[in-house]
């Protein structure tokens, strides 16, 4: 029967095919995209610090790009599916990263009556774990509901967590539990976490004071305290791509960072001061963990899993006209004897288009090395 059809009329079929279809401009209308592309060029010079002789010297570039689309399925439901793409081109020739565009999440998005659901390949956005680009997701649900205009509480369970780069965690069940209260005296957040045969209990306190807010002055502070399972030790790997030196399983880990910031007319500034206690062990699992990357320079940014170390940081800018902001900022470590020093500048060249450079020195002396680092950043947003 099929051989006796003519070319006219399979195409005639194929064109009443294309015609049921879904139209493309209905295809996609009320899908919602948001993302940013951003390039940025990097140069390091390193040096021997006791010789004070000239060492490797190089160049990277680095392209990124990201892609947010939200599809509403119904009036409560959504779903969502990112791509990114994430590469680096070194003087040397030497290329690192995805080459080709990547799915990073993909999750349904249910919201009804203060109840939020995300269930799939989720975003985890925790003060332990970082956002973004190669940052921490997993599989698994996140769900939040909001109790009143000031609190809210959410539970997490996930099968696995992956791109945690201070404590490999994948394949292992992770719970968590939060609740976040927001008023206009304080911001206060309080979270648990639980980490199949790592961390037997994490419990994160992050608070933003803002009583003194008409006079410019805000207080932040962090507290973590984190008990390792016994079982740590024998599932985990001490060396600094995996987790910190000085793991001891069972043992439990502080760390407290506080820090007061200032922010009037065209000036702004902040200091603070952070602290690890003596048992080594994990509270982060992301350096780039909101609570972790405090420092405010670039090349050394925190010590939330270190051993009984402590930091002080500084920063003071000040906004030249409404585009352009100057700033400097310096930081030190105790533990690594590292002291950095950066200058930058802000413009903002549109409301989604903007530069950022800075020029930092980073001295460790108990390394006997230095290390001077340039980069500049284009970053739209849309």
């Amino acid at each position: 029967m099929l051989k006796k059809l003519s070319l006219a009329a399979l195409v005639a079929m194929g064109s009443m095919s294309v015609a049921s279809a879904t139209d493309l401009s209905e295809a996609i209308k009320g899908v919602d995209l948001k993302g940013y592309m951003r390039l940025r060029a990097y140069y390091e010079s390193d040096k021997d610090a006791n010789t004070d002789k000239a060492g490797t010297q190089s160049t990277r570039w680095r392209t990124t790009a990201a892609f947010n689309f939200t599809v509403p399925v119904s009036e409560d439901v959504k779903f969502h599916s990112d791509f990114a793409f994430d590469w680096n081109m070194y003087n040397d020739a030497q290329q690192d990263g995805a080459a080709q565009p990547t799915n990073t999440h993909m999750f349904v998005d249910a919201s009804k009556n203060g109840a939020n659901l995300k269930i799939g390949k989720i975003p985890v956005v925790t003060p332990v774990t970082g956002k973004g680009v190669g940052e921490a997701l997993g599989a698994g649900a996140i769900a939040a509901y909001k109790v009143n205009d000031s609190l809210t509480v959410a539970a997490a369970g996930l099968d696995t967590l992956a791109n945690t780069d201070k404590v490999t965690v994948a394949g292992k069940n992770t719970v968590a539990a939060a609740a976040i209260y927001k008023s206009d005296v304080a911001d206060v957040q309080a979270w648990y976490f639980n980490v199949e045969d790592l961390i037997d209990s994490d419990v994160v306190l992050s608070a933003d004071i803002k009583a003194l807010k008409d006079s410019g002055i805000k207080i932040h502070v962090d507290y973590a305290q984190a008990e390792l399972s016994d079982k740590a030790g024998a599932t985990m790997t001490a060396n600094e791509d995996t987790i910190p030196a000085g793991l001891k399983a069972d043992k439990t880990q502080t760390y407290l960072n506080v820090n007061a910031s200032f922010k009037k007319d065209k000036v702004c500034a902040k200091l603070g001061y952070a602290v690890t206690g003596k048992d080594g062990g994990v509270v982060v699992l992301d350096g780039d963990a909101s609570i972790a990357s405090v420092l405010g320079t670039e090349q050394q940014t925190g010590i939330a899993d270190t051993t009984d170390n402590n930091a002080v940081y500084a920063k003071v800018g000040y906004n030249v006209d409404k585009k352009t902001n100057v700033f400097v900022a310096y930081s030190t470590i105790d533990e690594k004897s590292s002291n950095e020093v950066l200058v930058g500048a802000k413009y903002k060249y549109t409301k989604k288009f903007g530069v950022y450079a800075y020029y930092s020195v980073l001295d460790q002396s108990s390394k006997g090395q230095d290390n001077n680092e340039a980069r500049v950043e284009f970053k739209y947003t849309f």
